[in-house]
């Protein structure tokens, strides 16, 4: 586990140093070549060097066992950064969206095209190898923080394929003169279709997320799989009823099981043969890629199970 951590954050370090690189470059460069979409990917840099640094700080922090004010873990504070994480994208995406239309409107935006062909070449290089890199290392370590990561730089190498077409578009239009007034309007429209791209991946992450702190069932064959699994269980010992109740929330799977048994049914007062059943469930839980926390109850009486 603490194998898994300190991986985690050197990846969490080299998104931060990544972000604050383009940051940097694309704020400037962005200003001085006049180039609105280059602005926005420099932002976006900015805003996810700031995010990527609170990731950093939220996984230190849940390493350190605090049993006395989390009785239940700190598994929800991964659910909660990574919408604080894309609510922020989400703002930056609709504003940006919102001000190039404007600029449309307006008349469109004159940008030194070799410049901004310049950053958004190398920029766009440089991107998709970060991306690639944590996508792949990632894989060893089961975080949802790290997924968030992964994505915001996907997200940030399609904006970096994205301006680097349209100044090669710009380029070629540059050598046609008969559409060389369309030229102002191509900056301006990259972002508009680059943030209309944007707003999906937000809204999606920030659902699964909410449905991690409401502790909601997670998406996929897992819950029923484990429900047909209790079912089995059920049948065997001769059970009433079984109730299982499934979330995940961050890297923890959380299952519920309450089993009513017949009036008199010997599995009541045999603790050695509940425990047997719990050893069983959790042998069955141990497939999934989680850590598992799992709450199994006997009971002759429906109500306390329901």
């Amino acid at each position: 586990m603490y194998q898994q951590l300190s991986h985690e954050r050197h990846l969490l370090r080299i998104s931060v140093y990544g972000a604050l690189f383009f940051a940097i470059t694309g704020i400037i460069l962005g200003i001085v070549s006049g180039a609105q979409m280059i602005v926005f990917d420099g932002l976006y840099s900015l805003i996810s060097l700031i995010l990527s640094m609170i990731s950093l700080f939220a996984s230190h922090y849940m390493r350190k066992t605090d049993v006395k004010n989390f009785p239940f873990g700190k598994d929800k504070i991964e659910p909660l950064v990574v919408i604080v994480k894309y609510l922020v994208i989400l703002v930056l995406v609709v504003t940006s969206f919102a001000e190039a239309i404007m600029t449309i409107i307006t008349g469109g935006r004159e940008v030194d095209i070799n410049l901004a062909l310049l950053y958004s070449f190398f920029g766009t290089l440089l991107c998709i190898g970060i991306t690639v890199y944590i996508k792949h290392h990632a894989k060893k370590v089961r975080s949802g923080l790290l997924h968030a990561e992964a994505n915001q730089w996907l997200m940030d190498s399609l904006v970096s394929v994205g301006v680097l077409a349209g100044f090669l578009l710009s380029v070629l239009l540059q050598r046609l003169p008969t559409f060389s007034n369309i030229i102002p309007y191509i900056d301006p429209f990259m972002v508009v279709i680059v943030s209309a791209y944007f707003i999906r991946v937000p809204i999606s992450e920030i659902g699964s997320s909410l449905r991690e702190l409401l502790n909601m069932p997670p998406k996929g064959k897992v819950p029923d799989q484990i429900k047909q699994y209790v079912k089995t269980i059920r049948i065997q010992h001769e059970f009433i009823e079984a109730f299982t109740r499934v979330s995940k929330v961050g890297q923890t799977l959380w299952v519920e099981v309450d089993f009513v048994a017949k009036a008199g049914s010997n599995i009541i007062e045999t603790i050695s043969e509940q425990d047997e059943i719990r050893k069983q469930v959790h042998s069955y839980l141990s497939q999934y890629p989680y850590e598992i926390w799992l709450t199994v109850s006997f009971t002759e009486d429906r109500k306390w199970a329901i």
